[in-house]
């Protein structure tokens, strides 16, 4: 017996009961087991109850106290998980139980494996039967804004109920601002958070890059109409395609705030054109070392342009500076003796020839215009 599988009682089904069920029935939800907090989550087997449902058939009027005493299925697929609220309709299906590879290789359980569309909206599907007590929903908020996706031809779509979707397509549709003649069966994939159309008379939306509170759209040859936070692009030399009229294979990320965090290790960009940054403010802070390295770089605007103002050199013109004061007080402690008794005027005439070579070889440092051994010859400010 597998080490998942425990006794739950009714679920397991007699013959006479499969044959009874070997058609589609629907049927509403009356309970699910979402946690441990749930009461029947310690006799239901635990981990094992998660998404459990007890139901009835859409015609049975049932009473509150009798809820905990219907019968129940389980969630059908473990990987994508829809789970439904309480008085939806579910599709139940006979399929095997954990007790199938034991001594009974027959041994069945009910599931439940969709729900039923019954409004065509992705965010609440509840047929409340108006006869019978009111039956406990839980937190849910039901929520008129949120609104289905308005479908392409050949879609593949996936819904939350809170305006939240992945869309996979490609094909020209009337709604697909994406798809035209030149690049129509080219894939494209949105994956958008949070709709904002809230006219009443709308009853399908397709996602807005710029209205959705945030979105990816992984696209092949195709332009997203995003309309950029900043466009400032002085720091080119030329400047890059805007947002808005770009074509072709990208993949673009708009929200509120995007935050990237490496725990572990690094986190790496890496392009092989340009990698661009504009915003109201730019910091860069680290706790080691901040390095730069080009065959160029420019601080400003104007040295993109001009290459006018290279950066001095901090050392080498300390050096410079150095020899050029140290000649500065020979000379003044010289002329501070000049005119003393016994000091001979011969004095100044010989620190006068060793300041012209030393001064002459300081000029050679030097080029306005051109290159120097002051000058940097790849950061330029302005």
């Amino acid at each position: 017996m597998s080490k998942y599988s425990t006794n739950f009682g009714e679920s397991d089904l007699s013959r006479g009961q499969i044959r009874g069920l070997a058609k589609t029935v629907a049927v509403r939800v009356y309970d699910i087991i979402l946690d441990s907090k749930h009461p029947e989550y310690n006799s239901m087997g635990k981990e094992l109850a998660i998404g459990v449902i007890r139901y009835a058939p859409l015609d049975r009027k049932v009473e509150l106290s009798q809820i905990n005493k219907l019968p129940y299925a389980f969630p059908s697929n473990g990987n994508i998980n829809l789970l439904p609220l309480v008085n939806e309709i579910v599709i139940l299906d006979v399929l095997p139980s954990e007790k199938a590879g034991d001594k009974d290789r027959k041994a069945s359980k009910l599931y439940y494996t969709s729900i039923v569309n019954i409004w065509n909206n992705s965010n609440n599907n509840q047929l409340v039967n108006e006869l019978e007590e009111k039956v406990d929903t839980g937190k849910f908020i039901e929520n008129n804004v949120v609104k289905p996706l308005s479908p392409f031809p050949g879609d593949l779509i996936v819904q939350g109920r809170y305006g939240h979707s992945i869309r996979m397509g490609g094909t020209i549709s009337n709604n697909n601002e994406l798809s035209d003649e030149s690049n129509n069966g080219k894939p494209f994939t949105i994956i958008s958070n949070g709709s904002t159309n809230d006219d009443e008379k709308v009853s399908h939306v397709v996602e807005d890059v710029n209205l959705n509170s945030n979105s990816i759209y992984l696209v092949s040859d195709h332009i997203v109409q995003l309309e950029q936070a900043r466009d400032k692009t002085k720091a080119w030399k030329k400047p890059p395609t805007k947002a808005d009229t770009y074509k072709g294979s990208q993949v673009m990320i708009n929200g509120g705030r995007l935050y990237f965090n490496s725990k572990e290790e690094s986190t790496l960009f890496s392009s092989k054109e340009a990698f661009g940054v504009t915003s109201n403010t730019i910091n860069l802070d680290a706790k080691d070392y901040i390095a730069l390295d080009a065959e160029k770089i420019y601080l400003g605007e104007k040295a993109l342009v001009e290459e006018f103002e290279p950066v001095i050199l901090g050392e080498s013109m300390e050096g410079f500076l150095y020899t050029l004061l140290f000649n500065l007080q020979a000379l003044a402690d010289d002329l501070v003796v000049a005119g003393t008794a016994g000091i001979n005027v011969q004095n100044l005439i010989t620190r006068g020839k060793v300041m012209k070579e030393s001064l002459k070889n300081l000029q050679n440092q030097i080029n306005p215009g051109g290159k120097s051994q002051l000058k940097s010859r790849k950061v330029y400010t302005e």
